[in-house]
C-alpha cells in the first residue's frame, strides 16, 4: 500500500518534464521527441553514492552528449532531473 502512495511523487515530475520539454521545444518534429525528454530527465536523475557524497553520474555523461536539436531544452530537462534526484535522496530518503 505504501508504494501506491510514493507512486504519484515519482511519475507527476516525469510527466511534468515531458510535458515542459514538448511545449518549450524549438523542434517539435524530432521523432520520439517526449520520450527523449524523459530519457534525459532519468539520465539526469542517476546519481551514484560514494559513501556519503552523491555523484552525479547522469549530468556528467549528459555534458558528453551534444544533441544538435533542442540541445537547450534537454540541457535544462537534464538539470531538471539532477535537481530532482538530489532533493528526493536528501528529503525523502
Amino acid at each position: 500500500m505504501n508504494s501506491l502512495l510514493f507512486f504519484p511523487i515519482y511519475i507527476f515530475p516525469i510527466i511534468g518534464v515531458a510535458t515542459y520539454g514538448y511545449l518549450s521545444a524549438a523542434n517539435k518534429e524530432e521523432e520520439m521527441l517526449i520520450l527523449k525528454m524523459i530519457g534525459y530527465f532519468l539520465l539526469g536523475s542517476f546519481i551514484y553514492w560514494y559513501g556519503f557524497i552523491p555523484i552525479p553520474i547522469g549530468l556528467l555523461i549528459a555534458f558528453l552528449l551534444k544533441p544538435k536539436n533542442n540541445g537547450k531544452t534537454k540541457r535544462n530537462i537534464v538539470y531538471i532531473g539532477t535537481a530532482v534526484a538530489v532533493i528526493s535522496h536528501l528529503f525523502v530518503f
